[in-house]
């Protein structure tokens, strides 16, 4: 283990997190994303380097095989991936990154060598709901922008309902685990586990293809505030930064893309089609096939532009797509 001073280990991390930023900051326009992703990385990978070098890790026989196999299947995807797909692989490393913080959250709060402090353990259970919820949630994403689930909302039956439900049982859960230790609380914890998977897969469900970019955003959101939780359950400043960091631009991001979809969030996340207003007060439905309740989706105002739309769409011989300047810059038309 490296010795180090305390300022000097802030000093480290507030200069990896500085480079995390920059990195993200790049992301504003096609060529500098490139350079972004890059930035990130070079954060990100000495951010592992300076915990292994600066704690007491003995394990080197493990940690260094699980290097080269993750760092194996994550190339293989990638290589595979076209532009196309980047969507449900970015849904999917949403996932990665909330089951990882369950996963360190359950052992956290199952060691008994573990003393931790109140603050601790309540981050301890955050970390595990909202990872295991953003698991099953960016699994969902993934396999309807993968069109391995069908993209068209899913609606159950009482759906809030079942939602309250589960979160209920959820509450009962954690207060059982936390009155309780060994065996049985190890055994409330895998239901608390459960059901914050059960919740991440009923809210996902009912959130139709089209709102899917709003819907990752959002995940990275909360696949950022699992790791902060998950940060301060091991007492690491570093992970909590960059948590927080991901969370909040994840957060920003999802709102611009509500205001670029003439969306509110609250509408996406409960299921619903309706669009804010539009021009002269018209609320008109989203793409999605639901009807307004103002008016159906079917028989727009005379003149609303979609009118124009429908009628010329309905008089055409032939559509032609242009595809935009970023899939001509992926090399994605053919695809589209």
């Amino acid at each position: 283990m490296v010795e180090i001073t305390a300022l000097q280990k802030y000093a480290i991390e507030l200069a990896i997190i500085v480079i995390l930023i920059i990195g993200i900051a790049q992301f504003r326009s096609p060529a500098g994303a490139r350079r972004g992703n890059f930035t990130a990385a070079v954060a990100l990978g000495l951010a592992i380097v300076f915990v292994l070098v600066t704690n007491d890790v003995h394990d080197w026989w493990i940690i260094a095989p699980a290097f080269v196999v993750g760092a194996a299947i994550g190339w293989l995807v990638a290589v595979r991936v076209n532009m196309i797909q980047i969507p449900a692989l970015v849904a999917l490393q949403h996932g990665m990154g909330g089951v990882a913080a369950l996963l360190v959250s359950y052992v956290e709060l199952t060691r008994t060598s573990a003393e931790l402090t109140p603050i601790g353990t309540v981050s301890g259970y955050v970390g595990l709901i909202v990872g295991s919820a953003t698991f099953a949630g960016s699994m969902i994403a993934a396999g309807k922008l993968a069109n391995r689930l069908k993209q068209q909302p899913t609606v159950y039956k009482r759906h809030n309902t079942i939602l309250l439900l589960i979160i209920a049982a959820g509450v009962a859960l954690t207060v059982g685990a936390v009155l309780t230790g060994g065996l049985a609380q190890q055994v409330l914890l895998l239901g608390l586990v459960v059901l914050s998977l059960a919740l991440g897969v009923v809210f996902a469900i009912r959130i139709g293809g089209a709102d899917m970019p709003v819907l990752i955003s959002f995940l990275n959101a909360t696949a950022g505030l699992a790791a902060a939780f998950v940060g301060v359950v091991i007492e690491s400043t570093l992970l909590i930064a960059a948590g927080a960091t991901v969370a909040s631009s994840g957060s920003i991001l999802t709102w611009v893309m509500c205001v670029g979809m003439n969306r509110s969030l609250l509408n996406v996340l409960i299921g619903q089609k309706k669009t804010k207003g539009g021009p002269g007060g018209a609320k008109p439905a989203a793409a999605s096939g639901q009807e307004s309740p103002d008016q159906p989706a079917s028989q727009p105002a005379a003149d609303d532009p979609r009118s124009r739309a429908l009628a010329a769409l309905d008089g055409a011989g032939s559509v032609i797509v242009v595809p935009g300047y970023g899939m001509a810059q992926a090399h994605a038309a053919g695809e589209v």
